[in-house]
């Protein structure tokens, strides 16, 4: 999955305010872990050249600043995938899933209806799976005429 940090007019980045907190709290909490890959990446044979000019060329600079954030970005965005399936597996959703027709619910949806299912699964952890997702899913669905049942 390829994520771009760059708005539409390819100019300026655009973060969002998850992978910012994500940053943050690296930050303040995996100090001792990021240190550790440094290490591990100099020991594996990183070695920092200084630029044989006094200028460092802007382009190198951009690509590999982009190219750490887009990858911290897909893995944020896998990280949080993987995370609701698991609680979806957790609370006994996925059959309920898997009977959605995919054509007349997209996946945005889809992925807000098992989020608050899942939420609200933690609190009350006594109801129905599948009508809770039901209930969220009929909350969202907007119907549109080209999506006319018979």
């Amino acid at each position: 999955m390829s994520v771009s940090l760059f708005d539409q007019e390819n100019t300026q980045f655009e973060l969002s305010y998850e992978f910012l907190a994500l940053l943050k709290w690296l930050a303040e909490h995996e100090g001792e872990q990021l240190k550790k890959i440094v290490v591990r990446a100099v020991r594996r044979g990183f070695k920092p050249e200084p630029p044989s000019s006094k200028s460092v060329d802007a382009g190198f600079v951009q690509e590999s600043i982009v190219n750490f954030l887009e990858l911290l970005d897909t893995i944020l965005l896998e990280v949080g995938q993987e995370h609701r399936i698991k609680k979806a597996v957790e609370h006994n959703l996925m059959p309920a899933v898997d009977r959605i027709d995919a054509q007349s619910c997209d996946t945005d949806l889809l992925q807000a209806s098992l989020d608050k299912a899942t939420q609200k699964l933690e609190h009350f952890p006594d109801k129905n799976p599948k009508e809770l997702l039901c209930a969220e899913l009929i909350k969202r669905w907007k119907p549109h005429k080209d999506n006319a049942l018979n």
